[in-house]
């Protein structure tokens, strides 16, 4: 690869959004939050997908899942997760 390649990919003022894209989930955005629609079967996941998140954070930092609080004193950043339905 060339300086030059490595430049024009990494430029900063490239923009890394896809306008397709962008129009592609505005247009389902209202249907997404519908836990009835299209997308029941990621709502149906979620408590599953919750529950793994939380076994593994209780298992990895040996906290007691029977407190009350089991995840006083950690702080958590979601990086996302797709659909945001984790969020």
């Amino acid at each position: 690869m060339t300086a030059a390649a490595t430049t024009e990919q990494t430029a900063p003022n490239r923009p890394s959004i896809d306008p397709s894209e962008v129009a592609k989930f505005t247009a389902m955005a209202a249907e997404w939050w519908d836990p009835k629609g299209k997308f029941k079967p990621l709502h149906k996941f979620n408590p599953v997908r919750l529950g793994f998140i939380r076994d593994v954070v209780e298992a990895h930092f040996d906290r007691d899942p029977t407190a009350k609080h089991p995840f006083d004193g950690l702080r958590f950043l979601d990086i996302g997760c797709g659909g945001g339905l984790v969020s």
